[in-house]
């Protein structure tokens, strides 16, 4: 059923936590045995303005703090909220901007739904054919509840409906990339501008080219950020004809700037390969990621 499915960065950042702890099986997700894992002390306690908070006592030991009055199923959704926080987060939400606040917010959402319900163990089940009989079994077999588990079995069937159609569209194409013209260019290109009227120190806009195979076959590429790259001026900028990345196309995980280039092809098919994006935003990316820590060595 599940076939052409590609893990996203955050996913295999689950993935490499539970190897690395041997937590091989959804039984195994549990509040007491993560917790003892990886040494993080949790405490009940009555709380009327918050689900749950993480923090680092002053001997060092890093807490989370649940509320008691919530479920059992609410607790576990809201420990591994605030154990992405821990494991990717630094600084004070108090006092964070609102643009980190959102992001982080966003990212520990994400990091929840793949903690609880993993790919690598959600594979393994033979999943029924009917949707509402497969989203029970996901939510009986994580111990979730079921709106999380149709969350999950969505955004996996959506991705997994990504892939095939890329595939098939590759296998059943009329048009076979080995008679696409010799003067195509079959891997990306990168340029950048230079606003001399601009604020910033580096280039303004990173321009893109992809070429038709990146578009079909990469689900995401690395941008070649910080580096020397060809320069293009204004007058070819205007009439370059590349269309503006979306914010959610642009993602930065563990010091590395990506492009979602499945995003693109899902927008624009293969109509448009030429793009412009803002380095205003991918600073802002940037300095979202500086203030999250891995700390693997738990």
């Amino acid at each position: 059923m599940i076939n052409h499915y590609i893990r996203t960065h955050l996913e295999d950042f689950v993935e490499q936590l539970y190897l690395k702890h041997e937590i091989f099986t959804p039984a195994e997700i549990t509040i007491s045995n993560i917790s003892r894992q990886m040494n993080i002390v949790v405490e009940y306690t009555t709380a009327k303005h918050f689900k749950g908070v993480s923090f680092r006592a002053p001997s060092g030991r890093f807490i989370i703090l649940l509320d008691k009055n919530r479920s059992r199923q609410e607790q576990r959704v809201d420990f591994f909220h605030e154990l992405g926080h821990l494991l990717r987060h630094a600084g004070n939400q108090l006092v964070m901007p609102d643009s980190f606040l959102q992001y982080q917010e966003a990212d520990t959402e994400q990091f929840a739904l793949y903690a609880l319900m993993p790919f690598s163990m959600l594979k393994q089940l033979e999943l029924s054919s009917d949707r509402k009989q497969a989203i029970q079994q996901i939510a009986t077999a994580f111990t979730v509840g079921i709106e999380l588990a149709s969350k999950r079995f969505d955004q996996i069937l959506r991705r997994e409906f990504e892939r095939t159609m890329i595939a098939e569209t590759i296998s059943t194409s009329s048009n076979p990339r080995k008679e696409v013209k010799s003067n195509e260019t079959k891997e990306p290109q990168f340029m950048v501008y230079y606003d001399p009227a601009g604020t910033m120190d580096g280039p303004s806009q990173l321009v893109v080219v992809l070429d038709e195979w990146t578009l079909m076959n990469c689900r995401e590429i690395d941008l070649p950020i910080g580096e020397r790259l060809p320069e293009i001026d204004e007058e070819d900028l205007q009439d370059f004809n590349g269309v503006p990345v979306h914010e959610s196309d642009l993602i930065c995980f563990d010091g590395k700037v990506t492009l979602q280039v499945h995003e693109l092809l899902y927008r624009y098919d293969l109509t448009k390969r030429k793009f412009i994006i803002q380095m205003n935003r991918v600073e802002m990316l940037i300095a979202q990621d500086q203030e999250m820590t891995r700390r693997l060595e738990w």
